[in-house]
């Protein structure tokens, strides 16, 4: 599909590196196109929970709690980007429907381990196959080396993502301050 003419007389919004020809337009049309992807991975990840029959949040807690030996709720909401409190609630559905099991941590009775039970690995294995099919499909354009690259530069970019978010706080705050 083409693409729109671009305009010229905005001001450069990337650093240098990404500028071409004098432009951000490409570094533009990546930012398109990542969201774009992102919108199918996650239109993928809400078909997957539809066939669970999970909610997309209580899918991605799912699967991760289902590849470990125990995990707390606070390295499920570690890992998964979300507050505690949130994780908390889910694991508390998940778990009020058999999917997953809940105990104190022996360790420390403070915090709750979640684990997998024989109907989460029932869950897990009826949808494997779409999976498997779906996730061909969206990841077909990588190879073994390619993965293996995408996977360091996405945990490289989490982070960044995550210190952009925390200055993009501040910097609302800051804006809101000095319009007040």
């Amino acid at each position: 599909m083409p693409r729109p003419r671009k305009r010229n007389d905005l001001p450069l919004t990337v650093p240098p590196r990404f500028v071409v020809e004098g432009s951000d337009a490409q570094f533009r049309d990546f930012i398109l196109d990542l969201i774009a992807y992102f919108h199918r991975l996650d239109a993928c990840r809400n078909g997957f929970a539809a066939i669970a029959g999970v909610s997309p949040a209580q899918y991605e807690i799912l699967m991760l709690v289902s590849r470990t030996e125990g995990v707390s709720v606070g390295e499920v909401a570690s890992r998964l980007h979300r507050s505690g409190a949130f994780i908390t609630i889910e694991a508390n559905k998940l778990a009020a429907r058999g999917i997953l099991d809940k105990a104190s941590d022996p360790a420390d009775g403070r915090r709750v381990i979640l684990r997998s039970n024989p109907r989460s690995h029932e869950i897990l294995e009826s949808l494997a196959p779409y999976q498997r099919r779906v996730n061909d499909v969206l990841f077909e354009k990588l190879d073994a080396r390619r993965f293996r690259q995408l996977c360091a530069l996405a945990r490289e970019l989490v982070t960044s993502g995550d210190r952009a978010v925390a200055m993009l706080e501040f910097m609302l705050h800051e804006a809101k301050s000095a319009a007040a």
